[in-house]
């Protein structure tokens, strides 16, 4: 039996993408029944989203951002500052012990990984696994800090050696909210400048499904190859 809801949203503000993913959470957190829902969602207009404990004067170019009009909102999740563009987002949100391994962040990121890896495969896109620190999404205390796609935290996925996906994860006392970032095409040079790092540095850690892929492609075919990589690994994992 399908234990698990997946949704695709049109379009919206940042705001309530992220009111949405904190409301499925919530749901989730408050629920006596096993419930899992696997989001894929857009932004209505280019917006950076921070860490839940940064401060965006540390995080990214707050006078750029106003310049350009974009909008600046805090994730209910940690990591660190992402641009968000042109891409595909998804949200994982689960309280079910039989498809996650609650009691175990890492083991948690992994099962997504492993979902995502399969959709990318399945849409034509080989991708590894970043052996990367788990402390690597952590955004530094002092200074001015990196975003979230200059390095990899452990079990982000690569491809060619450069990050294709961001995530991000909180962690509740009977649940979890993961989301992350999946670039479309990179405008190398306004994402440094929203972000206060250099194209360069960018170019050379991170690339968008469209860099990798070389063949049209709609982002409907996109998501159906990723929720059947999430159904082809949650339905092993019971």
């Amino acid at each position: 039996m399908e234990q698990v809801t997946y949704r695709t949203d049109p379009p919206k503000t940042g705001l309530e993408n992220m009111e949405i993913d904190s409301a499925c959470l919530k749901e989730a957190e408050e629920s006596s029944s096993p419930l899992t829902v696997v989001r894929f969602y857009q932004w209505s207009s280019a917006t950076v989203s921070l860490g839940k404990h940064q401060t965006p004067d540390r995080a990214c170019d707050i006078n750029f951002c106003l310049l350009h009009k974009l909008p600046i909102v805090h994730r209910p999740t940690g990591g660190r500052a992402v641009l968000h563009d042109n891409e595909l987002t998804y949200s994982v949100v689960s309280n079910d012990p039989a498809l996650f391994p609650l009691n175990d962040l890492m083991a948690t990121y992994h099962v997504i990984s492993q979902a995502l890896q399969e959709g990318f495969r399945r849409f034509g896109i080989s991708s590894e696994a970043a052996a990367g620190s788990k402390e690597a999404g952590r955004p530094r205390t002092t200074g001015k800090q990196s975003p979230c796609f200059s390095s990899p935290t452990r079990h982000e996925l690569m491809s060619g050696g450069r990050k294709l996906a961001g995530s991000a994860q909180r962690r509740l006392r009977k649940s979890f909210l993961q989301h992350g970032s999946i670039p479309l095409s990179v405008d190398y040079d306004f994402m440094a400048a929203a972000l206060g790092t250099s194209p360069q540095r960018l170019r050379s850690q991170m690339i968008g499904v469209d860099e990798v892929i070389n063949k049209p492609h709609e982002i409907s075919e996109l998501i159906n190859c990723l929720e059947d990589g999430f159904r082809d690994v949650l339905v092993s994992n019971r």
